[in-house]
């Protein structure tokens, strides 16, 4: 029998497309079981989910083969979301910190290829600074002075039983007042002293620790040495 061309084409394209169809429709899932412990305590199986697991931890189990294939954790509360968040960002802060001064610490290499620079950068801060404090200081030692000279004038005149008049009453008060601002400025002088030397003490032996890890590092590569804590370079 002969069959025309036309009709053998399409036969032919029928059969050749008919894989294709069967392997676009979807797979049907295979079946499987749940398994969830109870508000009882007690471990539970079932085809289908109730309402109140629906937020329980549980595993889903073939039953072809009896392996889990998926475990979900179970819902968590408002209270724990908003814990796990408040966390998540403390971390995120904390990492971002530990890059910052990772970069503190490049900088700090990068503007100080010696010891001995970095040492006279804070020497010539700590310069600067003393010699600040000591103009306040003798500033202050001037106010002082005067303002004695100004008290010794009013209680001459009191013990001659003259009065005050108003000219020496508002010196003695501009006098006083300019006296505690700048024992106020003496005391901040002194206190960014104190600080710089606890910092440059502080930064010089950090300093030490990053050129000893940087020197264990090259000779042993492919091993990274720790990294000691970072710290701030120096301003200025």
């Amino acid at each position: 029998m002969n069959i025309p061309c036309k009709i053998l084409a399409a036969i032919i394209a029928t059969l050749l497309l008919a894989p294709a169809a069967l392997a676009g429709e979807p797979t049907p899932a295979a079946p499987k079981l749940y398994h969830w412990v109870g508000a009882d305590g007690k471990d539970h199986y079932g085809d289908v989910l109730p309402p109140e697991a629906l937020t329980q931890a549980r595993q889903e189990i073939s039953k072809s083969s009896g392996m889990t294939i998926k475990q979900v954790d179970r819902t968590l509360t408002p209270e724990e979301r908003a814990a796990a968040q408040v966390k998540a960002d403390a971390d995120a802060k904390a990492a971002e910190a530990i890059e910052k001064a990772k970069q503190n610490d490049q900088v700090l290499l990068a503007s100080y290829p010696s010891e001995a620079e970095l040492k006279r950068a804070y020497d010539e801060r700590i310069s600067s600074l003393t010699e600040t404090l000591k103009a306040t200081r003798i500033g202050l030692q001037s106010q002082q002075q005067g303002l004695a000279s100004l008290l010794i004038a009013a209680s001459n005149l009191e013990l001659s039983n003259k009065p005050v008049n108003a000219k020496l009453e508002a010196s003695i008060k501009s006098t006083h007042d300019l006296l505690l601002e700048q024992q106020t400025s003496a005391t901040q002088q002194e206190s960014q002293v104190a600080k710089l030397l606890e910092e440059s003490a502080s930064t010089m032996e950090h300093y030490r620790a990053l050129e000893a890890a940087a020197a264990a590092a090259a000779a042993h590569p492919g091993t990274p040495p720790p990294t000691p804590p970072p710290v701030a370079p120096p301003n200025g």
